[in-house]
């Protein structure tokens, strides 16, 4: 019903918004599947800003304290000139970046799915089906840790893939809310 109660349905307007926001996400999600290695490295320039911006706010912080003894404050101050060069290095060597970022991927696969193998005795009491279920899909995460780490750019258009994906996906949403439209003020 609308608002005064007369049993008419609302009267719904174009929504010239979403339309425009659902074509920038569809053209987003198409230039990140038709070059997924442009969209990884613009992901890698990105961390490489926000590592550098980091370091900075550490560095700033630390000659903004009035007493710059102790250990923390010397290692804010570290690890804040360590963050600043990575930055700068990010910026300037993306596909360097980007490698590193695999490569931690990598690793983190590689030792969660060894830890996983390790104590997958504790599923045992769950039954044999859910027992070997894990031991199989630890192995397979293992297996995607060491192709990883053989090919790391692997992972970098696995992401821009997945992002291109999930742009298509809202921007068609957005799209098809302008076609239904939202309803009008009065």
């Amino acid at each position: 019903m609308g608002k005064g109660g007369d049993g008419m349905a609302e009267a719904k307007k174009f929504d010239w918004i979403s339309l425009l926001v659902g074509f920038v996400l569809v053209i987003g999600g198409v230039f990140s599947l038709s070059h997924p290695l442009s969209t990884f490295l613009t992901l890698a320039i990105m961390l490489g800003i926000v590592v550098l911006v980091r370091g900075i706010m550490l560095i700033v912080a630390f000659f903004k304290l009035e007493d710059r003894t102790g250990a923390k404050v010397f290692f804010a101050l570290i690890l804040g000139i360590l963050l600043a060069i990575t930055g700068i290095i990010f910026l300037f060597r993306p596909l360097f970046a980007a490698n590193v970022f695999a490569f931690i991927i990598a690793i983190w696969f590689i030792v969660d799915a060894i830890n996983n193998l390790i104590n997958a005795e504790g599923l045992k009491p769950a039954g044999k089906g859910i027992y070997f279920l894990s031991i199989a899909l630890n192995v397979f995460v293992l297996i995607g840790g060491v192709i990883l780490v053989l090919h790391p750019l692997i992972a970098g258009l696995s992401v821009a893939i997945m992002i291109g994906i999930t742009l298509l996906v809202f921007g068609t949403n957005h799209i098809v809310l302008a076609f239904i439209g939202k309803e009008s003020e009065k």
